[in-house]
């Protein structure tokens, strides 16, 4: 089997999705000699892209100089992966993009370039293929989302690439996770009842088949197989390299090694799991049968604003209006939310002070001064934390907007003695459940991407974040200033500092530029102040 059977190896290609193609040099050295010294076929590398407009790593563009840099062992064959759209998308002709990205085979240490192709763009894509043969590589198509495609559909595609008389690899992959042993069988069937060269395959671990079904595409005739060390890749990954080669190795005494791959596995990429958390899950493979693309998952997983009972919500959503393809804007639309309330926030603190309580740790450190502030000057005091022990006895209102914290929170609810400003329709859809609560102030939320505005009876916000929802009804309720204390900030990468960011920002371009001001310390881009200084 040795002879016909080629394993690709995509782990920095496909892993990139989780650390933006951004690999330490270190384990770059550590993979590419394990890869080697494991007698694997093929590396597929990364990708070849143009500039983009955010910072990726070497692996997302994959250049020639960065090849040449990496001195790879001449026994092994190198390959890169583009993005049919990519090309396609371009006002440029594919001749000259074409041109752009690659220099001819004989100046370049790459072998393949496979090709990522959805269906609709099969027939747009054969002057790419011709124009990578010209210029002298190995060329192979990637039929994404092969799953749901019928025989004649597969079968007219085959023979259409088959008349091109270019191509050297016709892959197709289970882009969402969803095959079985038979949907293996199925497509690999119709594929080559119209194409006659090499079939290559590529598995999602969604429903943790990837490994067996890869198996069952041997046992079909394919001779390309794609793996990753320890599954690395998007959303729950692809089938693990090392229990590949191993099972092969077991099975068919072919002279791969699987032991070089054992600590890149159980250290080096173990730790990269730890950190980025791509694997098979209940989500994942929910996702699959209900045929959404696994990167909604994986971008739910990774946002901590995001429940597992709105991932779900969200789940059942998307299954309902087809989600093959990832669109992040789909993924905003499955989380907006419409609510209107019935309190008037109009005029309800108009002239006032209003100070917001957060929950860093500056409002522990500053605790006395604080208090101070709020004798002398007498705010009203809002918390967003209905679990607040520090000043307890000097809150005014609550407030409560996240819907993860509503499931955390809402046992508290009934025991407020202060009014609670919360939005009666989001509370009941999360929680599922009538709650008794003492005082409560209905202020609408709606959620729409890159939006704050206000009205007297409710906002929209970009995100249910409660400081937003807060600001909302103070101002429209009048406000002169609103403090705020204990938002210190998050690290600069974390998402929760981005949108908290992008609260702000929207806040001061679309509310007011004046009448907000931090009196401790904060990493926020607003107006600043101390909680010692007294006033102006």
């Amino acid at each position: 089997m040795k002879n016909s059977l080629k394993i690709l190896d995509c782990t920095f290609r496909d892993g990139g999705y989780y650390n933006k193609w951004d690999f330490d040099t270190t384990l770059v050295k550590k993979y590419l000699n394990g890869i080697i010294d494991s007698n694997i076929d093929l590396v597929e590398l990364g990708f070849r892209n143009f500039p983009q407009d955010e910072f990726f790593g070497a692996f997302a563009y994959t250049t020639d100089s960065y090849i040449d840099s990496l001195n790879i062992n001449k026994n092994i064959l190198v390959g890169i992966m583009i993005n049919a759209s990519s090309i396609l998308d371009r006002l440029n002709s594919v001749r000259d993009s074409i041109r752009v990205l690659f220099k001819p085979k004989n100046s370049s240490r790459v072998d393949l370039v496979r090709i990522a192709i959805h269906f609709d763009e099969v027939e747009a894509c054969e002057e790419i293929v011709q124009e990578l043969k010209v210029l002298g590589y190995q060329v192979g198509i990637n039929l994404m989302q092969s799953d749901d495609k019928s025989d004649n559909e597969l079968l007219r595609v085959s023979r259409l690439i088959q008349s091109w008389k270019a191509t050297d690899i016709l892959y197709f992959a289970d882009s969402l996770g969803c095959m079985d042993r038979a949907d293996v069988r199925r497509i690999s069937s119709a594929l080559k009842s119209g194409w006659k060269g090499d079939l290559g395959f590529h598995a999602h671990n969604n429903r943790g088949l990837a490994v067996s079904n890869s198996l069952v595409a041997l046992e079909s005739g394919i001779k390309w197989i794609d793996c990753t060390i320890l599954g690395m890749g998007r959303g729950a990954g692809n089938a693990q390299t090392e229990n590949l080669v191993m099972e092969l190795v077991r099975k068919y005494q072919v002279d791969y090694q699987p032991s070089p791959l054992y600590e890149l596995s159980l250290f080096d990429f173990s730790k990269l799991q730890e950190k980025y958390h791509w694997g098979e899950c209940f989500l994942y493979g929910l996702a699959a049968i209900n045929h959404i693309h696994p990167t909604y998952i994986q971008e739910m997983l990774s946002d901590n604003r995001y429940s597992h009972k709105e991932i779900l919500r969200s789940v059942k959503f998307m299954s309902q209006i087809g989600a093959r393809r990832y669109d992040q804007n789909l993924l905003l639309q499955a989380r907006e939310y419409k609510n209107k309330g019935t309190w008037n926030a109009g005029s309800w603190c108009i002239g006032r002070s209003v100070l917001i309580l957060g929950s860093g740790k500056s409002l522990e450190n500053y605790e006395e001064g604080v208090i101070e502030y709020i004798k002398q000057y007498r705010p009203i005091v809002i918390s967003l934390d209905v679990n607040q022990d520090l000043l307890k006895d000097m809150v005014d209102i609550y407030v409560s907007s996240n819907e993860s914290k509503m499931l955390n929170e809402f046992r508290y609810y009934s025991q407020l003695e202060k009014p609670l400003v919360i939005s009666k329709n989001l509370l009941s859809k999360v929680v599922n459940q009538t709650v008794d609560i003492k005082e409560v102030w209905d202020y609408g939320l709606n959620i729409k991407k890159e939006t704050f505005e206000i009205k007297e009876n409710g906002c929209t916000l970009p995100y249910e974040l409660s400081v937003g929802y807060a600001l909302s009804f103070a101002s429209i309720g009048g406000a002169k200033e609103i403090c705020l204390v204990g938002f210190d900030g998050y690290d600069r990468e974390d998402i929760r500092q981005k949108q908290m960011s992008e609260i702000f920002d929207l806040y001061n371009k679309n509310i007011s530029k004046s009448n907000i001001i931090s009196l401790t310390p904060t990493t926020y881009n607003i107006p600043k102040g101390s909680i010692y200084a007294g006033k102006k």
